[in-house]
């Protein structure tokens, strides 16, 4: 037994409205437990060729470690997404995702389907490099993909659990015991679960009767859409159609034939004969019952039964608009939140720049730290940004041979945040030839009770055209604005029903039939206002069955037929419903450019929609969708908008999967009604997807301003006039600039030209912003010649940044000349300043100096501190560099008394940078302290603008500071931390990682346990950064430095398993050399340790040195080989050492460096020594010695040991005095060179002095020796085995 089956929860091509349409079904049995766990996975692919970016791949896994660390920025994405997160799964490219309720799979497979799920991914997962590289955006998107079997057994699941649901019957389903409930296919079925293995308890939607249905034969409604809108909108369904149509495609225009003839006498209806053509009034859907038609014969418009014909001349609509009109289409393109807002603030925020009117700061040495403009702490920043609603307006729409006209719109949004969606009313009357003034007429309250005919005259004859006149637009509009437009007079809508009333008396007096229709319509509407619905339908039947030709005025047939529905409706007036109900719907949805009249018309669209459900006719629930949405936005209703205008995007995609073009596109809507509900992510993934059906400037710089506003509610740090911005507004700067040079907009490529400038300086994109400062002149010079200059200027800051100076160096001296005619002492001067930064670095040092002279005066003449202040600081660097000391101190302390004269906090960042040149200066000519003191201070001054970028500068140059030139370490451990601080307040992982592993190294040599421990602390989350960024070298250095410090701290069980991760990790990276390192750095743990020794041997004979053979590097070889053999020495593994000795020699001969060789020599002579082989080890000693002359002191040390040891060896060992009287003569001959060295003379003399007092025995020689030994003796001698 089954509880229930479904077809696929998002299919890709939803079927077409056929009954018999059989779909793949999904069921779950009762009890079943099943994961409601879902797995999207996620691959970055390339249009392109259709292959996977490995590359980009393994950097969106690097970010996804990175956030995943935290969890929280990655679960808010999915927050957004209506999604909950499980895990991630890096590795294998997934998220693990689950869903509570049946709206949260909804909303979760609608923007699957609408794409929004891959772009909000692109948005979150690629950095801020990959949107500014144009080819890459083009031709890379991430494609997600989940089992969606799996998900619409999940949302069966929910269903089932939730316990009440809808449902479409598969068959008819009788009851013999009750008549009046009977089933038919396709009906809709409110089921709950009642405990019966077999059946439901159904409540039909069409009658409202109850009754247990079979489970077998109910299918849970598939879209998770349906659900929610008939619970939301709960009420009748109606029953699907008896008949069946003659025409194949579901929407169309053109022309039929009559297959009946038709001589009824219903209100409106045509009559026509067999065989007669009939055209097609608007569109004929065949999945309704009625459509206007006008017969060629006769002229005559009127309701026509759809099975009464059979198609003709009938086609369905263009691909670009499958289920709109023209009309329709453009006025969704004409969907402007903001219609009325022009953008000259927003491009001027964008385009700023001081470059022609501010000297810029020669850099000190290249920082590793981003040199960026002031940026304070935001917290207190204001969230607005670039959204200011004071733009004048400048741009306007520019139509397109593609593009509809642009229109005036009434409807203003005067709220910067929430935005009012409305349609311009005016799109819809596009007949009026003149803008004329709507006719008022006077409410007077003194004419109720007259006779007299003529006051009601100019209103009965205004009201009584046999056509619709634009002036009746107020009369029919949903804003009742004819209270205020049409008549005045009246203090309160009462007195205005009873002038009515008065002047309906009238109409009907004088048979003025059209007057009287619409005085009728008024009072009902006027009626249905008051929720007097009682009323309100007698005025709607008494204007209905008022004589004449309704299609005459069809807005106004139209909205008698579908408030009168309504009201229906709302009375449960079942007979009278049906009578009308269908013409209703067919004026509503078959005659394009629809104006509402009340918002009870969506009960009408409601029973439409469900009709559509029942027959699964994606154009008729297209078309109603697309009405229902246009009423909530009418209305600013937009959250309740915002499903139907999803729904409709889905419907759009779907039924124009078999072509290339979508009829609609209602992304930038999307994005409008997200940004509403605080959907940022959404919001920015719905704007990546909306194309530029527009084409215009201003719709294109709405783009740029709605994406500023979604990131900076991401992301506060994007807020604020002087705060960088995120790469990824180049792509809509890019939109604009195209269309800017299309339409001929100069001004606006320039400043356009310039935003693109700001954003690749900023992310250090040279290239990228010279490209558009060239542009930037082009369009600057045909504005005038100040905008070409200023764009020149930033070209040249820019060359100089890209280190391209000699380029940087003609134009600003071409720029200098262009100057000779001026009187513009500012621009004089910052032409000057950056000519001496090229200068100087073209090591041109007077040239640079004659040119900040210059600067400096011009700065003086006009009275600007700051840039004095900046051309002192220049000159200050300019002398330092050339080491004039004196020079640069004067300098510098001027400059920076001129900058605390300085109020401006936008100086803090350059008087910071000349804190540190002050200091810097110095510590270069030794005081030390007072360069400290202007390094704490540059500190100062940038916690107390709140400068992150200056802080951690100034912080790390006080830690060099304390880590070379006044070496304190906890001083400088200190400052690291401050760093590390920083560096999480900027959220940069790379740079965080780097300290902590700097502050790891710096605790570990303490070497107290407990710095041991803190030092492990930082390892181990330097660790788990290099592992989220991905970098394996950083990674395995980050093992091997754990492994370290547990050999420090004695944790032995724990010290090779770190080694040995330090190796694998390195073997991941197919480096051989690098493997080799790590090899010989985790053999080096133990070899320069105290204990474990032996346990340095695997890593050296195992790994490194068959590596280094592999490799071919032999001096890597000859190091391993030597350290062996030092420790199979120390281990008194002599036989093995002795091998190792022996292959070391043959190894440094083949190096060519006698160093290297005499080392060898020496090892294998100790080896020797140490298997008691003197003879073996004398002779090595002595080729040692051969390979190393005798030239320096330090070398005559190495000759004093080496000679007191073979002395030593040839009296003890080999017992020959007189070879060892020679040695040690030898020995004092070498110590003679080094006379410092009293205690090895001492030594050699006593040595010298006992040969020839014992061995070779000379009284005269053991004399001198012995009182040259007296002479050198001021304390007892040490033992002597110190210079063996």
């Amino acid at each position: 037994m089954t509880t229930g089956n479904l077809g696929p929860l998002m299919e890709p091509h939803p079927p077409e409205s056929s009954s018999d349409n059989e779909e793949e079904t999904v069921s779950l049995a009762a009890g079943q437990e099943f994961s409601t766990d879902v797995q999207l996975t996620f691959c970055v692919m390339r249009r392109s060729c259709g292959l996977q970016d490995s590359a980009l791949q393994e950097g969106v896994r690097t970010r996804l470690r990175i956030v995943e660390s935290s969890g929280q920025e990655i679960a808010e994405l999915f927050k957004d997404l209506s999604a909950r997160l499980v895990s991630v799964h890096i590795e294998r490219d997934c998220f693990s995702i689950t869903f509570k309720t049946v709206e949260e799979i909804w909303k979760f497979s609608t923007y699957l389907a609408l794409g929004h799920v891959a772009r909000c991914l692109e948005n979150f997962l690629f950095d801020q490099s990959f949107w500014l590289n144009e080819a890459l955006v083009d031709d890379v998107e991430i494609s997600v993909t989940l089992n969606q079997e799996h998900l619409a057994t999940v949302y069966l699941g929910l269903l089932l659990q939730e316990g009440t649901f809808f449902a479409k019957a598969l068959c008819p389903i009788t009851n013999p015991d009750d008549d009046d409930l009977c089933i038919k296919k396709n009906d809709l079925v409110m089921v709950k679960n009642v405990g019966q293995d077999s059946f439901w308890e159904g409540m039909l939607l069409s009658s409202g009767r109850h009754d247990l249905v079979p489970v077998s034969a109910m299918q849970p409604l598939p879209y998770p859409f349906y659900q929610w809108f008939l619970k939301t909108y709960p009420g009748s369904a109606g029953s699907p159609s008896p008949g069946k149509c003659l025409f194949d495609h579901a929407i169309g225009k053109g022309t039929c034939v009559a297959v009946v003839d038709n001589n009824s006498k219903g209100t409106d209806e045509l009559n026509f004969n067999k065989g007669e053509q009939l055209e097609i009034v608007g569109f004929l859907l065949s999945g309704l019952e009625w459509f206007v038609g006008r017969c060629v014969s006769s002229g005559k418009t009127g309701f026509v039964r759809t099975i009464h014909v059979k198609p003709e001349s009938f086609k369905p609509l263009d691909t670009h608009l499958v289920f709109l009109s023209e009309e329709e289409k453009a006025l969704l393109t004409m969907l402007d939140p903001s219609s009325e807002q022009c953008y000259d603030t927003l491009l001027n925020n964008l385009a700023k720049t001081d470059i022609n009117t501010v000297y810029r700061l020669d850099k000190l040495v290249k920082s590793e730290f981003p040199d960026l403009k002031n940026q304070s702490q935001l917290e207190e920043m204001s969230l607005d940004g670039f959204t200011e609603s004071s733009m004048l307006e400048r741009y306007e729409m520019v139509p397109t041979e593609h593009s509809p006209e642009q229109t005036d719109s009434k409807s203003q949004c005067s709220n910067k945040d929430i935005t009012c969606l409305t349609f311009s009313s005016e799109d819809t009357f596009k007949e009026m030839d003149e803008l004329e003034e709507d006719p008022k007429f006077f409410v007077d309250l003194n004419t109720w009770d007259t006779e007299d005919s003529e006051f009601f005259e100019p209103i009965l004859t205004f009201l009584n055209e046999d056509h619709y006149v634009s002036h009746y637009q107020s009369l029919y509009d949903i804003s009742f604005s004819f209270l205020n437009s049409t008549f005045y007079g009246f203090s309160e809508e009462g007195e205005l029903v009873q002038y009515l009333e008065n002047a309906r008396e009238w109409a009907k007096k004088s048979r003025m039939n059209w007057a009287l229709r619409r005085i009728c319509f008024l009072l009902g509407r006027l009626c249905a206002k008051k929720v007097k619905f009682s009323q309100a339908r007698v005025y709607f039947e008494e204007s209905l069955g008022v004589p004449g030709c309704g299609f005459a005025d069809t807005f106004l047939l139209t909205a008698l037929y579908i408030n009168l529905a309504a009201i229906y409706l709302k009375q449960n007036m079942k007979e009278k419903l049906e009578v009308i109900l269908e013409k209703a719907n067919s004026l509503f949805l078959c005659l394009p450019q629809h104006l509402f009249s009340s918002f009870n018309e969506f009960e009408v669209l409601q029973l439409v929609l469900k009709k559509a459900i029942m027959t699964s006719d994606m154009h008729l629930e297209a078309r109603t969708c697309f009405l229902v949405m246009t009423l909530f936005l009418k209305l600013g209703r937009t959250e309740g908008a915002l499903p139907f205008v999803e729904r409709l995007q889905f419907l759009s995609l779907s039924i124009s999967a078999q072509t290339t073009v979508s009829p609609v596109d209602l992304n930038w809507m999307l994005s409008t009604l997200y940004y509403d509900k605080y959907l940022p992510h959404m919001s920015l993934g719905s704007l990546r997807l909306a194309s530029d059906q527009r084409r215009s400037l201003h719709a294109t710089l709405q783009k740029v301003d709605r994406f500023i506003q979604n990131a900076i509610r991401l992301n506060a740090q994007w807020a604020g006039d002087n705060s960088p911005l995120p790469a990824q507004i180049t792509i809509y700067l890019k939109q604009a600039l195209a269309i800017a040079s299309q339409s001929g907009d100069i001004q606006a490529q320039r400043d356009l030209c310039l935003s693109l400038v700001n954003v690749y300086q900023h992310y250090r994109v040279f290239d990228g912003a010279v490209e558009y400062a060239e542009r930037a002149i082009e369009t600057g010079r045909q504005i005038n010649e100040e905008e070409a200059f200023k764009a020149s200027l930033l070209l040249a800051w820019l060359l100089i940044c890209n280190e391209q100076v000699e380029k940087a160096s003609d134009i600003l001296a071409s720029l200098l000349k262009s100057l000779d005619e001026t009187d513009s002492s500012t621009q004089r001067g910052v032409v000057h300043n950056l000519l001496a930064i090229c200068l100087r670095k073209e090591n041109r040092i007077k040239e640079a100096a004659g040119n900040l002279y210059w600067a400096l005066k011009k700065s003086q003449e006009t009275g600007n501190k700051r840039n004095q202040a900046l051309t002192l600081a220049n000159f200050g660097y300019l002398a330092l560099s050339i080491r004039a000391y004196v020079l640069a101190e004067g300098y510098l302390l001027k400059s920076l008394q001129l900058f605390s004269e300085l109020l401006d906090s936008s100086t803090d960042a350059d008087h910071v940078q000349a804190c540190l040149l002050l200091g810097q200066c110095y510590i270069e000519t030794k005081r030390t302290e007072d360069g400290r003191l202007c390094y704490e201070t540059a500190l100062l001054i940038a916690m107390s603008a709140r400068n992150l970028h200056s802080q951690l500068h100034a912080a790390k140059s006080l830690s060099c500071f304390y880590e070379k030139v006044l070496p304190r370490l906890g001083q400088c451990i200190i400052y690291y931390e401050h760093c590390v601080a920083l560096s999480r307040q900027l959220k940069d992982k790379r740079l965080e990682g780097e300290l902590l592993e700097t502050l790891s190294k710096l605790y570990s040599s303490l070497k107290t346990e407990k710095a041991c421990r803190k030092s492990l602390d930082y390892t181990k989350q330097s660790l788990r950064i290099f592992i989220d960024l991905g970098k394996k070298d950083k990674e395995a250095e980050s093992w091997l430095q754990a492994g370290r410090i547990y050999y420090m701290i004695r944790e032995n069980e724990l010290v090779e398993m770190y080694l040995q991760a330090a190796i694998e990790t390195a073997q991941r990276m197919n480096d051989s050399q690098f493997v080799m390192r790590m090899y010989e750095e985790a053999g080096d743990v133990f070899y320069k340790g105290n204990g474990h020794r032996e346990a340095a041997i695997a890593f050296y004979r195992d790994g490194a040195v068959p590596l280094s053979r592999s490799t071919g590097d032999a001096d890597s070889e000859l190091r391993l080989i030597n350290k062996l053999t030092e420790l199979e020495t120390n281990l008194k593994h002599y036989d093995d050492a002795l091998q190792y000795a022996t292959l070391a020699v043959r190894l440094s001969v083949s190096t060519g460096d006698q160093l290297k060789e005499r080392i060898a020599f020496h090892r294998l002579a100790s080896v020797h020594y140490s298997l008691q082989q003197y003879e073996m080890a004398e002779n090595y000693y002595l080729k040692a010695l051969s390979l190393s002359p005798l030239q320096c002191v330090k070398e005559a040390r190495y000759f004093v040991k080496v000679y007191y040891r073979l002395g030593d060896l040839t009296l003890h060992k080999l017992e020959d005095a007189l070879d060892a009287s020679g040695y040690f003569n030898l020995a004092l001959a070498a110590a003679l060179e080094e006379l410092e060295n009293k205690e090895a003379l001492y030594i050699i003399y006593i040595k010298l002095a006992e040969i020839h007092a014992s061995h070779v025995p000379d009284e005269k020689l053991h004399s001198f020796f012995m009182s040259n030994a007296q002479a050198l003796r001021k304390e007892p001698a040490p033992d002597t085995d110190t210079f063996c």
